[in-house]
């Protein structure tokens, strides 16, 4: 079964690099770029996807209101949403768990290194 990974980030090398790492992880998983809430919007319209990584720093809305927005979404509340940042404060991913995130997590520079992170976001099991 394809996994549906929706990634919502205004930076196109970064989006391009989380897709990569979710490819190195499995080959066949679906991954679908949204660079704000817009076009995030619009994609939802007619598709559900397993997960939702969210950038925390986006431009026009943040990644905790891209999160709340989204968990307003009744057709999502199985979607797991996963909000990440350079930088994860404690108040932070608080106030994300609170919103309905399944999991905060700070990006690592290193494609290695960020292919091990969301494999234990994701729990590689469910692939």
């Amino acid at each position: 079964m394809t996994r549906k990974i929706l990634l919502i980030d205004d930076d196109e090398d970064e989006l391009d690099l989380f897709e990569a790492a979710l490819r190195a992880i499995d080959k066949t998983v679906e991954c679908i770029q949204c660079k704000n809430l817009t076009e995030t919007l619009e994609y939802l319209l007619h598709h559900v996807p397993d997960y939702i990584f969210i950038d925390f720093n986006m431009p026009k809305e943040n990644g905790l209101e891209c999160l709340s927005q989204l968990r307003q979404i009744k057709k999502l509340e199985n979607s797991r949403i996963i909000l990440y940042s350079n930088h994860i404060s404690e108040e932070m991913n608080q106030e994300a768990m609170a919103l309905g995130a399944y999991a905060c997590i700070k990006k690592p520079s290193m494609i290695n290194l960020l292919v091990k992170k969301l494999k234990e976001v994701i729990n590689d099991h469910h692939f």
